[in-house]
């Protein structure tokens, strides 16, 4: 018995592109987002390797990833205009492509000036994506799930760096300490160009954004839906403003929660608990992948509840792990030794580590915030501001302040206090309908 096959209808076979196109916006945005913790950890994880082939010392290295830091606020604001004057493909595929050519011209510079000039053009590359990646997902993903789906994204960022500590650690194996980095970059650099190219080819440009242009082209946007003629100004108009600053406030909790993690648990376990390096990297380990689950378990909380008030949820989890922390340094009861798992002071990290799920919130939350016209812009501001002041300045002011690293440490608990104080205060606009005018 044979049977007759249909053609598809016009509204069935755009049904279907739609979905097509959306399904390939997820894989870049995943792409994207794991390559940028790749790169990002490219200084880090080799660092001792790096700076021996190079003969400099640590802190000269140590000063690459602070330069290169400010190197990826300048990409934010630049590539957050770009992605919304000439689309989010291009400017997508662009960022991608430079921390590409800039990781593998790195693996082959032959003196630290040239690797440090390397290292700062892969800071304006990165510094692209964050907007990027989140404004092509928000007008394209459906809205029930977009929270989860966003947190996944944000998750990536973490599976990154490990992918650049599994490629370095067999290139440091196959061509020994002081080539092996170089393979690394070069390995991770191909695939990263190969990425941009698969993005020029097949990555689809967001339909909002290229209909709110031809509606501009065409003269039919309203005079206060235009784009300001001063690049960026249009984010602190009287309608956004609020948002914008409240947005920057909010990232900078979470980067002062993260980064007080990063900046100095490992060296409170070595160095002052004196814990073999072994199970302090088991320890930090359990943070990362507490940290990466909780990203998309928040974003599905957000879902069901809101933005902020999963945001706020989040960041009552980081005051109780900051606090019993602050608490336990406080009265010299913060020991942790190689049966970690029976100390309290490792389970107050764990809960630290937890409360870094507003991140899976933020992203999503800004581009749900922002209209098309302004919606990289406004993501990557808001972003990268907060990233120069809760990775960059906080954990140096934290560490002046404090006096030591055990302090320093627990200085984190300003963060999720921060993101808890204003977290009900910023506009939210959970799972909207992205148009293109508006």
């Amino acid at each position: 018995m044979s049977t007759v096959s249909r053609s598809a209808t016009p509204a069935e076979a755009r049904t279907r592109s739609v979905r097509q196109g959306a399904g390939r916006v997820l894989v870049f945005a995943f792409l994207g987002t794991l390559f940028d913790g790749a790169e990002l950890n490219l200084v880090g994880y080799p660092m001792a390797y790096i700076a021996g082939s190079l003969h400099v010392s640590t802190i000269q290295i140590v000063q690459v990833t602070t330069l290169q830091g400010f190197a990826s606020i300048l990409g934010g604001l630049v590539c957050g205009w770009l992605g919304d004057r000439f689309g989010r493909r291009w400017t997508y595929t662009g960022s991608v492509l430079i921390f590409g050519v800039a990781a593998v011209l790195g693996g082959l510079a032959p003196t630290y000036g040239l690797f440090l000039v390397t290292r700062l053009i892969a800071g304006v590359g990165m510094g692209g994506l964050f907007g990027l990646a989140y404004s092509m997902f928000t007008e394209s993903w459906k809205t029930s799930r977009r929270g989860a789906m966003g947190g996944s994204i944000q998750s990536m960022y973490f599976a990154g760096q490990i992918v650049t500590e599994g490629i370095v650690y067999f290139c440091t194996v196959r061509f020994g300490e002081a080539e092996g980095w170089r393979g690394g970059y070069i390995v991770i650099g191909v695939i990263t160009l190969v990425i941009g190219l698969l993005a020029a080819v097949t990555l689809p440009e967001s339909e909002q954004w290229r209909h709110y242009r031809s509606e501009l082209a065409a003269g039919r946007v309203p005079e206060r839906m235009r784009p300001a003629k001063v690049p960026l100004s249009d984010l602190f108009r009287r309608e956004h403003a609020r948002g914008t600053v409240l947005f920057i406030v909010l990232a900078s909790a979470m980067f002062i929660s993260t980064n007080s993690l990063i900046s100095y648990l490992t060296t409170f376990l070595v160095q002052v608990e004196k814990v073999p390096l072994g199970t302090a990297s088991l320890i930090v380990l359990f943070g990362l992948v507490i940290t990466a689950i909780t990203y998309p378990l928040t974003g599905a909380l957000s879902d069901a509840i809101s933005r902020r008030s999963a945001f706020f949820v989040s960041a009552l989890v980081g005051v109780v792990g900051f606090g019993w922390l602050l608490l336990l340094v406080a009265t010299g009861s913060a020991h942790v030794t190689v049966h970690f798992w029976t100390d309290q002071t490792f389970w107050a990290v764990m809960l630290c580590a937890a409360g870094s799920g507003g991140f899976g919130v933020l992203g999503v939350w800004m581009a749900e915030f922002f209209p098309t016209r302004i919606r990289s812009a406004g993501s990557n501001t808001s972003y990268y501001a907060g990233r120069g002041v809760g990775a960059g300045l906080f954990p140096l002011a934290a560490l002046s302040i404090g006096g030591s690293v055990p302090v320093a440490l627990a200085l984190g608990v300003v963060g999720p206090v921060l993101g808890a104080l204003f977290a009900l205060a910023v506009p939210d606009r959970t799972g909207r309908t992205i148009v293109a005018v508006e």
